[in-house]
């Protein structure tokens, strides 16, 4: 199976690459193509120009501010695990996208096209939405930045609109006290798709968890949150959940509560609840653990 034709542009600036973006008729943007050149090449998609982002600088550096972590749309998920930034910052999301794929995969694929995937077993969503993450976007118009949590609306649907591209993502710098930790469960070891994953935000001060978020990803058309899950934990001690019980049992049935699972080759719908229950219980613990050695 071979890749249809297409015209090819490789545009040195973002002005450049929207322009060629508004111009084409069904022209897609490409950061490292895992997944568009796969689909196209299996006939899923059909584009008559793709414009590559790969030679954009601006769009692979990692900066920060006082207040939030800048990762450019184009950086690879091998540059931000071996990013000394994100590591002392972020360090569950450099734990997160060391999950995704292959070695081969992580060089490659960039965050900002995982996002734009918006598969729902998408790797990265998870932790970021966690995270309050938040996204630049541009177009022709200007710049404007949009909460992640907005962005999905279905799955591989999202916002975007012809001629617009994810600039970066904005990641809020963890305050001390707080702790996140995503996991996921595939079928096997190595570049497996994930079947269940779940990420856990947790802030505790004075011994109370006063801020979480938990959020559940390939067990919905995106990846959620869920506010049920994060309800039970939010205002509770923080020893409180490193207890295997009723208030961990409580978590992991609240998330199922906000899971639409499907059956498919991976798993069956009560398959991926059951394991819902189980990871959530396991995320929460990594994270309270994480939280409180960070007071």
């Amino acid at each position: 199976m071979y890749l249809p034709e297409f015209t090819f542009y490789q545009p040195a600036t973002v002005n450049e690459a929207l322009g060629m973006l508004a111009k084409g008729n069904n022209a897609a943007a490409m950061a490292g193509g895992t997944d568009l050149l796969v689909e196209m090449k299996k006939g899923l998609r059909r584009h008559d120009e793709v414009v590559s982002l790969n030679k954009i600088e601006s769009l692979k550096l990692i900066t920060e501010d006082v207040n939030y972590l800048y990762i450019g749309a184009c950086v690879t998920h091998n540059d931000i695990i071996s990013s000394a930034l994100v590591k002392a910052v972020l360090p569950a999301l450099c734990e997160a996208v060391s999950k995704i794929g292959s070695e081969q995969v992580r060089n490659t694929g960039t965050i900002g096209g995982n996002l734009c995937t918006a598969a729902s077993c998408c790797d990265s969503a998870p932790i970021l939405l966690a995270m309050n993450a938040s996204l630049g976007i541009i177009n022709k118009e200007g710049r404007k930045t949009l909460p992640l949590r907005d962005f999905f609306t279905f799955n591989k649907k999202t916002v975007l609109n012809k001629g617009e591209l994810i600039t970066q993502v904005i990641v809020p710098k963890p305050s001390a006290g707080s702790g996140a930790y995503y996991e996921k469960f595939g079928l096997r070891e190595a570049g497996s798709i994930s079947v269940v994953s779940v990420a856990v935000r947790i802030h505790i001060e004075n011994g109370i968890v006063d801020d979480a978020c938990v959020v559940i990803g390939a067990v919905a058309p995106t990846p959620k949150i869920s506010g049920n899950a994060t309800a039970v934990i939010k205002g509770r001690k923080a020893d409180d959940l490193l207890r295997e019980g009723s208030l961990l049992d409580e978590a992991g049935a609240a998330a199922v509560q906000d899971s639409i699972p499907i059956d498919d080759i991976r798993g069956g719908a009560k398959f991926r609840k059951d394991v819902l229950k189980v990871m959530v219980k396991r995320t929460i613990i990594v994270a309270v653990n994480a939280a409180k050695l960070n007071i």
